[in-house]
């Protein structure tokens, strides 16, 4: 027999509670290191897109835009890569702290429930 089975207690719910309040703090340190280490590879990625590009802007002048963000981005590729790839992190580290958030709210409801039946 699971849990959904049969009915939780109240001290089940509250035990659960704790439990994802824990792992909520736990991820929530875990997001905002992600959000700095984001931040430290999108500096990197444009500090040398911008650096490509005063770069072309000397060596060569003549060249169309398309082609100067053709080289930046070949030239670039692991930075921009690197960047998008913690941006990924970030985000799916977020959405599994609004998925603990959600799972929250639902056993605040279910013990709000059940201390009302009794």
């Amino acid at each position: 027999m699971t849990m959904t089975d049969r009915l939780l207690t109240q001290g089940e719910v509250e035990h659960e509670i704790v439990r994802l309040s824990s792992l909520l703090e736990e991820r929530t340190g875990e997001y905002a290191d992600l959000c700095m280490s984001e931040a430290e590879t999108d500096i990197a990625y444009k500090r040398r897109r911008d650096t490509m590009l005063m770069n072309l802007s000397v060596v060569a002048p003549n060249g169309t835009a398309t082609e100067k963000n053709a080289r930046i981005a070949m030239v670039c590729a692991d930075e921009y890569a690197e960047q998008r790839l913690a941006e990924a992190r970030t985000k799916s580290c977020k959405e599994a702290l609004l998925s603990l958030r959600h799972q929250l709210d639902a056993l605040r409801t279910l013990a709000a429930n059940i201390r009302a039946q009794t």
